[in-house]
């Protein structure tokens, strides 16, 4: 009698896990929500953010049966109590504020707010692991690093870079929580972040290679790309270690490379101090949307190995290069002859050089102005 081949049952997955997930109104944040919401596991997500959009992930909700609880407040906010305690995950994504440093967000965190969170999840009786976005920048940028960075290296962050001290601030912080409480915690160190979405922030950045440049800039640099960082970061959500990982790309590339994907650029090229200083002036004015101390990240290597992360099993959808590219918006210069980049990038040189002294002497300036005035009253 012939026989039919049965079709393996496939087992049904219950969804039980309640994620909250900080920072839910930042770039990283909403696709972070995105993914939550498709995942078979995932019962709840509670969306945490000031900025929050009525219909933000609609198009997700309306097919999938999940539900989306979005809390619009402040991580001090004791209205966010209730909605947390029943956690399973906490996924600390933000807020971050300032100025832009990557595709994370700004450089300046709210370690306030992160230390009231965490007494209140000391209610959250079924809390399990803490995810915390962090930076690989907390190796600090120094040129007797080896590269790349293995997690095993020593935290070494930059004191002139501020956004380098507070995610290593942020990362003790969290951990000792974690230890004390026998919660796992994931401490995810990711190289710069880049996507579509922050195009004009990579343009206007120490890595775009046009602009305002270190002038002995010669450290490599790794470019993530946004959604390899999202899918790590749901691929630690259910396999993550207790300790620190770095999200990483394969390789990197260097200062040369990243010119020949750029292409040919008006730059100025000043010391680390003054351009910091120039840098600062322009951030100031509004002529600049980044920090101006990543320049000293830039000036020296922090790139990373990411073995571990592969060893889970994350494979990087995009290369160093193809990040950059699929970053940068190319704009009208991509549209020029080759000569005519020629002409304004002898002409763009001079004339951010004179900006850049004009910008310069006009702080001296006022600065002197006020000192006398302060001394004349």
């Amino acid at each position: 009698m012939d026989t039919v081949d049965e079709k393996p049952e496939v087992p049904l997955i219950v969804p039980t896990e309640i994620v909250v997930v900080t920072g839910a109104d930042g770039p990283i944040g909403h696709r972070v929500v995105s993914s939550l919401l498709l995942a078979p596991d995932v019962a709840e997500v509670v969306a945490v953010g000031r900025r929050l959009r009525d219909g933000a992930w609609e198009p997700i909700t309306r097919v999938v049966d999940a539900r989306l609880t979005m809390a619009r407040m402040g991580l001090d906010d004791p209205a966010l109590v209730p909605r947390i305690e029943s956690a399973t995950t906490v996924m600390l994504l933000g807020p971050r504020g300032g100025l832009d440093i990557d595709g994370t967000g700004g450089a300046e965190l709210d370690l306030a707010g992160t230390r009231t969170l965490l007494g209140a999840l000391g209610a959250a009786t079924h809390l399990r692991s803490l995810l915390v976005l962090s930076s690989s920048l907390v190796y600090g940028a120094r040129r007797d690093n080896p590269v790349p960075l293995t997690e095993d290296a020593r935290v070494r962050p930059n004191a002139s870079i501020p956004a380098s001290m507070e995610r290593a601030s942020l990362e003790r912080l969290c951990s000792e929580w974690a230890g004390e409480r026998g919660i796992s915690c994931t401490l995810m160190r990711p190289s710069v972040v880049v996507g579509p979405d922050n195009g004009q922030w990579l343009a206007r950045s120490p890595w775009s290679t046009a602009g305002l440049q270190v002038s002995d800039r010669t450290g490599p640099v790794q470019f993530l790309h946004v959604d390899d960082l999202v899918s790590a970061i749901e691929l630690l959500r259910t396999n993550g270690p207790d300790g620190a990982i770095n999200l990483a790309p394969d390789g990197w590339l260097t200062a040369s490379q990243v010119s020949a994907l750029k292409g040919p650029a008006p730059r100025v090229r000043l010391s680390r101090s003054l351009a910091v200083l120039v840098a600062g002036v322009g951030a100031r004015l509004g002529l600049a949307p980044g920090d101006p101390s990543m320049l000293v990240a830039s000036s020296a290597p922090w790139v990373v190995a990411n073995d571990r992360l592969r060893a889970l099993g994350w494979e990087p959808a995009f290369t160093n290069e193809e990040a950059y590219v699929d970053s940068d918006r190319g704009g009208l210069w991509a549209r020029l002859t080759p000569r005519h980049r020629q002409e304004l990038a002898l002409g763009g040189a001079a004339f951010g050089a004179v900006a850049v002294v004009g910008a310069v002497v006009a702080v001296i300036r006022r600065r002197f102005r006020d000192d006398s005035r302060g001394s004349s009253s």
